[in-house]
């Protein structure tokens, strides 16, 4: 078992004598996707806490799957439903998904592990926890990644999923839900209304994998960058619904709000992401047509590709982390500038109002360009506000959103599910 990093605190471990307590994760795909670095977090924090980390995939290539992550040593990846197609000719996509997750319950049931798991964790079709409910006797934890409205470009926490009705009875068969965000907990709950259960929120973990790593020099990513200079940062997907332009129109608004030339030369605003579809890329097109018809044009970068080495640099280097999403479910931006203490100023609607406490650990406000301007020129004429809040933000994250949090959370999780389970069937008997 590998050691933790020494700059992180070591959590106490279950006892391992001869056989350690078992997990047993059942996940269709293991790729690059960001659900699938989320069921790795998963992984990873049950191995940290003792455990052995057995996880059934349908399809795993080592070359093409998350390896900054560095779990090969940690869980044991096998084939599971392999020889059953994705799809015929194209069709029934959804039957073939439905067979394989059928094959990988079945297989528990007739062929167990040697080493019996002490919990069953999976995404797949609900089928196999209907199966594994009522052919065995394992705690059963379901990740609700609703995979089929992740891409969809106006995803919110007003987005619903539309549940087949088995899948509405079935889903009441797990002993826990997790669901990643509180975004993502809003459209479960507007999914599923008849559901008594309320889902677990477990906001993955970024400070492990890459995130690890040192810094680069700036001056790598913006080779023309000055070393004195402000730098306003936004991180986002190029996406309408990112509303960068909210960010654009606010910080042309805050050069003509602050009188000192000598400040305002020196500040850059600094947008950023990943253009991987044809509709990032025409937005982001579209992004860049916009700013180069504004006064502030040369005080303007935008960044189409985004490592995550590159974006670790530029929020350690950025003074303020502008949050300009309405609708934004996912939490990987505030958390990051909340790691390296720094603060936000985000629109206070979406995941920024669930994660941020105002004027604490990062500034709300209204989602038009003058009001946000005036907040960052308020900001920006504070040094010892910046710093206040830099630093209450980087306590929090330590507190509620570390890896070693979200170890101890599962590990209270998995306990507990223990004692619920145990006073149930007690009651029954």
């Amino acid at each position: 078992m590998d050691a933790p990093s020494p700059d992180m605190v070591e959590l106490q471990r279950r006892p391992t004598p001869h056989h350690r307590d078992h997990v047993l994760i059942l996940h269709e795909k293991l790729a690059k996707r960001k659900s699938d670095r989320y069921i790795l977090n998963l992984a990873l924090a049950y191995h940290r806490l003792g455990y052995k980390v057995t996880m059934f995939t349908t399809q795993y290539n080592k070359g093409e799957s998350i390896e900054d992550l560095e779990y090969s040593n940690k869980v044991d990846v096998k084939y599971s439903a392999w020889w059953i197609p994705r799809s015929f000719l194209g069709l029934f996509r959804g039957f073939m998904s439905i067979l394989k997750s059928a094959w990988m319950a079945f297989r528990i049931v007739f062929n167990p592990p040697k080493v019996k798991p002490s919990l069953i964790l999976l995404d797949i079709n609900l089928v196999a926890l209907f199966l594994l409910h009522f052919f065995s006797h394992y705690k059963l934890f379901y990740v609700q990644l609703m995979e089929s409205i992740r891409e969809n470009p106006e995803l919110c926490e007003h987005t619903k999923y539309f549940p087949t009705l088995f899948e509405a009875k079935w889903i009441k068969l797990a002993d826990i839900i997790l669901v990643e965000t509180d975004g993502f907990a809003e459209i479960f709950k507007q999914s599923f209304p008849a559901l008594n259960q309320d889902p677990i929120v477990l906001y993955p973990s970024i400070d492990i994998g890459l995130w690890k790593e040192p810094a680069i020099k700036i001056q790598r990513i913006i080779p023309d960058l000055l070393d004195n200079t402000t730098i306003f940062l936004t991180v986002g997907k190029f996406r309408r619904s990112t509303n960068f332009k909210l960010a654009l129109d606010a910080f042309e608004l805050l050069l003509q709000l602050i009188d000192d030339r000598d400040m305002t030369r020196r500040f850059q605003l600094v947008i950023a992401g990943n253009c991987k579809t044809l509709d990032e890329k025409l937005y982001y097109n579209q992004l860049v047509s916009m700013t180069k018809e504004r006064m502030c044009a040369s005080q303007v970068t935008i960044l189409k590709q985004l490592p995550v080495v590159h974006e670790k640099t530029l929020i350690m280097e950025s003074a303020v982390m502008i949050h300009p999403s309405k609708s934004d479910v996912y939490a990987d931006f505030i958390l990051k500038a909340m790691s390296l203490g720094k603060p936000t100023v985000a629109v206070n609607k979406s995941i920024a109002s669930k994660l941020l406490q105002n004027r604490i650990t990062g500034i709300l406000t209204e989602g038009d360009p003058n009001t946000l301007a005036q907040v960052l020129r308020k900001l920006m004429q504070s040094s010892h506000l910046q710093t206040f809040m830099g630093e209450i933000a980087r306590d929090t994250f330590q507190k509620n959103y570390s890896f070693n949090s979200f170890c101890e959370r599962l590990r209270t999780l998995s306990v507990k599910s223990s004692t619920d389970i145990v006073q149930e069937f007690n009651k029954k008997t």
